[in-house]
């Protein structure tokens, strides 16, 4: 009885968080790069991330940018699947390297690391996936990957990253002390660490392949 009691928590504080994350896209995107956007959501899936753990935040990177592709988003399939890699290469190394050793330090070096992975992460799917879209020839793409995608996405870490450091610790002591959070409410689905490793492993072979793909000029 009391692990499904845990497990409908949990399954609020999805539905908290992902709302959350949500009404950040709708309401608070910031024309920044020629036709790209920052919006704060990547903040909200870390947090939600470092208090309850990989799965909980790699729920969220898919069902939150679902929402957006049927209800706010122009860029259809291939949006959510930019959106889905994003969120989940800047997530996941803070979230994970938090859950491991619940330190300062190392989430601040978790971070850094997932400003490096969406910044690389998204040259590369950019790559691959823009001329799909828009229909630009794939050379004029790889013209604004240096001067636009680079940028972008290294400023959008980076913000997130500052966000997230100023912020995890007053929701999660506010979360504590209105007793809204409880140590039940933590790891309630187990084999996190599998989980996140078969999610990492499939994200790069599916981009390795795309990228062999768009090479021989087969996408």
């Amino acid at each position: 009885m009391r692990e499904n009691r845990n497990y409908i928590r949990y399954i609020t504080f999805l539905a908290a968080f992902g709302a959350l994350a949500y009404l950040s896209v709708v309401f608070l995107k910031i024309p920044m790069i020629a036709f790209l956007r920052y919006e704060p959501k990547d903040i909200i899936l870390t947090i939600g991330g470092i208090i309850f753990g990989p799965i909980f935040a790699l729920i969220l990177c898919v069902v939150v940018p679902f929402f957006e592709m049927i209800t706010v988003s122009s860029t259809g399939v291939i949006g959510f699947v930019m959106n889905v890699i994003a969120a989940v290469c800047f997530v996941l190394p803070p979230v994970v390297a938090y859950k491991k050793w619940k330190r300062l330090r190392s989430l601040v070096i978790g971070l850094v690391l997932g400003i490096v992975a969406l910044t690389i992460a998204m040259l590369l799917w950019n790559y691959v996936l823009t001329p799909l879209f828009f229909g630009y020839p794939r050379s004029t793409v790889l013209k604004m990957l240096v001067p636009i995608i680079l940028p972008f996405n290294l400023i959008k870490g980076g913000l997130n990253a500052v966000f997230t450091l100023i912020l995890y610790k007053p929701i999660v002591n506010a979360l504590l002390k209105s007793n809204t959070l409880n140590k039940n409410d933590l790891n309630v689905i187990p084999n996190e660490q599998r989980w996140t490793s078969y999610t990492v492993i499939l994200l790069i072979i599916l981009t390795i392949v795309l990228l062999v793909l768009s090479y021989f000029k087969v996408v």
